[in-house]
């Protein structure tokens, strides 16, 4: 959780235990954008905005760190970690990192980096502080139930953002059958159904949580109305 209502941007962190106690707490500079906790909530990751409001923005600029739940302790900012793409270790003097997703074994995660115009999907190890390419065009990555697809927003010619659904074994992209421009980290609801939040049009407008099915079929739903930021908490 962040309290981003200060006008100089500084925001503060909270983490709470499973009790739902603040457990640890602390202030950072920037405008929060994306937070996701691990499966087995070992760890936690964060993204803020250091410059510009909108991954369209050109001038944009992020920070994303990874935390350890029991202690609070940061465990580095991505931008420390080291990348490597088609076999070379990759660096560049700017990097922006956003949109962890954690793997089960919360070692593993996926994110989101964009070098110059270009967007990756990136992988990381994080005992080895690594990180790998692996596909272009995929923001706000988000990791199936059964570790076998990642849903995604792919900007689109016209600056749209599509929803899209990506096999991690054979990178076929396929995509979903919503068809408004999607700025969001989705949740899959399970390992058939993706939740995500958009404008909902019935009176009063405001918005809704939305379902559709990951396989490209079907057509958007209302899941949750009036409602925002879907987490599914799993046995």
């Amino acid at each position: 959780m962040a309290d981003a209502s200060a006008p100089d941007t500084r925001i503060q962190v909270t983490l709470f235990g499973p009790d739902f106690q603040p457990r640890h707490q602390f202030t950072t500079d920037g405008i929060l954008s994306r937070t996701r906790v691990s499966p087995d909530g070992k760890y936690a990751a964060f993204t803020v905005f250091i410059s510009g409001h909108s991954y369209q923005d050109a001038n944009m600029s992020t920070a994303t760190v990874l935390l350890d739940t029991a202690t609070g302790v940061s465990l580095g900012n991505l931008e420390e970690f080291e990348t490597w793409k088609d076999g070379q270790l990759y660096q560049a003097p700017e990097f922006n990192f956003w949109g962890v997703t954690f793997a089960r074994n919360s070692n593993r995660f996926y994110a989101t980096l964009k070098h110059g115009k270009t967007i990756y999907l990136v992988q990381g190890d994080l005992a080895a502080r690594k990180l790998t390419v692996l596909h272009e065009n995929v923001e706000c990555p988000s990791l199936s139930p059964d570790e076998t697809r990642i849903a995604f927003k792919k900007l689109s010619s016209s600056g749209n953002w599509q929803l899209t659904v990506l096999d991690l074994k054979t990178m076929k992209e396929t995509a979903l059958a919503e068809t408004e421009s999607i700025d969001d980290q989705v949740e899959w609801l399970d390992n058939q159904r993706i939740l995500y939040e958009k404008i909902d049009y019935d009176p009063p407008k405001w918005v809704s949580i939305f379902v559709v099915p990951a396989d490209g079929s079907g057509k958007p739903e209302v899941f949750l109305p009036n409602a925002a930021s879907p987490v599914v908490v799993r046995e």
